[in-house]
């Protein structure tokens, strides 16, 4: 089983996405990365399943430098939205991590977990021994208009109003945090991502429209960063130098008095001075989702291009289809990397299909929505009109993942 060797035929508008790149002491193939996406192929408890591995190999197999796999819960003492994600806050989950990480690396991509202390505020509601709990008691805001048909549900989500962590509870989630990093090497993961983006917990706190504190967390700028720049420190610490740490945020909330721009560079130079090894930047939140999920090809890129120009370390950018849009963007230094969502969802050989010089036949996302509406309303496996084979690459013979 698997797929043939890459031939490698590529157009030359195309050459500047498969140019290895160094992040920290990781050494990757190419600049095209699988974005960490919700895709619900755990179990109940978020251990990897069978599907996951296939699922997982299917995108490293298919020619990513880089697979980041999806938000990876680091604790269950708080809300969470029920669904079928993805944990490592149990040494239960390490048997099934372990196994991720291998088949990840057989498929000749590098492997790196996305951590998220919490959803925070956007878990909606609290549930039996689990509060709702955010940096301030500050309920989420939910997008009222533009919402495409299969997003128009999220307006029957009754959000509650979150109860402020404590000062201990904040330890215990930096403690989380580092523990959850430490389970990832111990996988054989090369790194982990911090998920400071999108609304959700981390990016909370790093937001002056949720974050209202008056202590060392909150109240300027600097102290709602801190928490962040914390625990990339703690884990920096911990696992050593060679141990890949990125951190993901939305440099635009688009919210009223959300996290904008002008807050966003001085951020991203701090993160680096922390010791953060990339950044990948985003947009939105849920009350602006069709901002972290856009219908335009690219639209990112322009405010990726200014925190590149503003830090030294890479900075990959999301929303991308194209692989010419991509291939431009790297070549012109505007960003290092691109890190492919729903393109790949919908195709995941997109990168063979770009290296091997056959663009023509890439299975294209058509922005339907129904991926998300499974992610954030229904708590559902993802499913793709475009590639029916999603959510069931066990089945395929191609994505069996075997030693190389």
């Amino acid at each position: 089983p698997g797929i043939p060797k890459i031939e490698e035929l590529m157009l030359p508008q195309h050459e500047a996405l498969f140019e290895p790149i160094t992040l920290g002491k990781i050494r990757l193939a190419n600049r095209v990365v699988l974005a960490p996406t919700y895709v619900g192929m755990g179990d109940l408890r978020g251990n990897v399943t069978d599907q996951s591995l296939c699922y997982y190999f299917a995108r490293a197999s298919g020619g990513v430098g880089l697979v980041i796999v999806e938000i990876t819960g680091v604790t269950g003492r708080y809300a969470f939205n029920p669904g079928y994600g993805l944990g490592a806050a149990s040494d239960k989950h390490l048997p099934g991590l372990r196994d991720l990480a291998q088949v990840i690396h057989w498929g000749g991509a590098k492997a790196l977990l996305q951590l998220l202390p919490g959803q925070g505020a956007q878990a909606l509601q609290s549930y039996e021994n689990r509060p709702l709990v955010g940096p301030s008691d500050v309920p989420t805001p939910l997008t009222q208009d533009g919402l495409p048909d299969n997003l128009k549900n999220l307006l029957h989500k009754k959000p509650e109003q979150p109860r402020p962590l404590t000062q201990e509870e904040i330890q215990g989630l930096k403690f989380s945090m580092v523990q959850a990093a430490g389970r990832a090497k111990k996988a054989g993961f090369d790194g982990v991502e911090l998920h400071g983006a999108h609304g959700y917990l981390l990016g909370q706190f790093t937001s002056p429209y949720f974050n209202h504190r008056r202590d060392e967390y909150g109240g300027s700028p600097e102290k709602r960063w801190k928490l962040s720049r914390d625990m990339i420190q703690e884990i920096k610490k911990e696992m050593g130098p060679d141990f890949l740490v990125g951190y993901r945020f939305s440099a635009r909330e688009y919210i009223a008095g959300g996290l904008d721009l002008p807050e966003s560079i001085p951020m991203a130079k701090a993160i680096q001075e922390s010791g953060a090894d990339y950044l990948s930047m985003s947009h939105g939140c849920y009350g602006s989702v069709t901002r972290i999920f856009p219908r335009g090809e690219g639209s990112m890129s322009e405010d990726a291009a200014t925190i590149q120009k503003n830090v030294s370390i890479p900075v990959m950018a999301p929303n991308f289809q194209d692989p010419g849009k991509a291939a431009e963007a790297i070549a012109d230094g505007s960003i290092a990397l691109i890190a492919l969502s729903r393109a790949l969802l919908a195709d995941p050989l997109w990168p063979r299909k770009v290296k091997e010089g056959r663009p023509e036949d890439i299975q294209s996302c058509i922005r339907c929505y129904r991926c998300v509406q499974a992610a954030i309303i229904d708590y559902s496996p993802v499913r793709c009109p475009v590639n029916r084979g999603l959510g069931f690459e066990r089945f395929d013979p191609r994505f069996l993942p075997h030693p190389p």
